[in-house]
């Protein structure tokens, strides 16, 4: 499901190339996305990804704002069009540095049937190390199914 966010920075970078990733000037801006700032505030995420755009940090001058995530599909003029959009002029812009992908989150389910796995291989590797008897029985079709699995030689 698309998040507001996600709606907010789709639709300001097809309109106009920027996505200014600030909870504040994004409800200034689309009001109609959330039903008051607080909501806006409680709910907004910077943290998008927009193929093909800069990632900017803007610091704008007054209002409090200090500084701001910017997303833009092209760097010129860039202050100037923030200006245009935001009200306010442009102190300082940064190329911001890329966000780090967070550690894959390792399932717990997946962590058990690992631990299972591997437990089934140390006994197969124990079972493959045993001298098969003469006699044909299940424990010597066990120990040569193990050295099988292992890639050993079954003699």
């Amino acid at each position: 499901m698309t998040s507001r966010s996600t709606w907010y920075c789709h639709q300001s970078i097809a309109g106009s190339g920027i996505a200014i990733m600030d909870a504040q000037i994004a409800f200034e801006l689309r009001p109609d996305l959330w039903a008051s700032p607080q909501d806006c505030r409680m709910t907004f995420r910077k943290a998008q990804s927009v193929a093909g755009v800069k990632r900017v940090n803007a610091t704008f001058a007054g209002g409090g704002l200090g500084t701001v995530l910017v997303l833009a599909r092209s760097l010129d003029n860039l202050a100037k069009r923030l200006e245009w959009i935001v009200g306010l002029s442009v102190v300082n812009l940064t190329l911001a540095e890329p966000e780090v992908e967070p550690a894959p989150r390792q399932d717990p389910m997946r962590r058990e049937a690992d631990a299972k796995e591997d437990e089934r291989l140390a006994q197969v590797h124990k079972l493959a190390k045993e001298v098969p008897p003469s006699h044909d029985c299940q424990h010597r079709r066990d120990i040569l199914a193990a050295r099988a699995e292992l890639g050993l030689s079954v003699v």
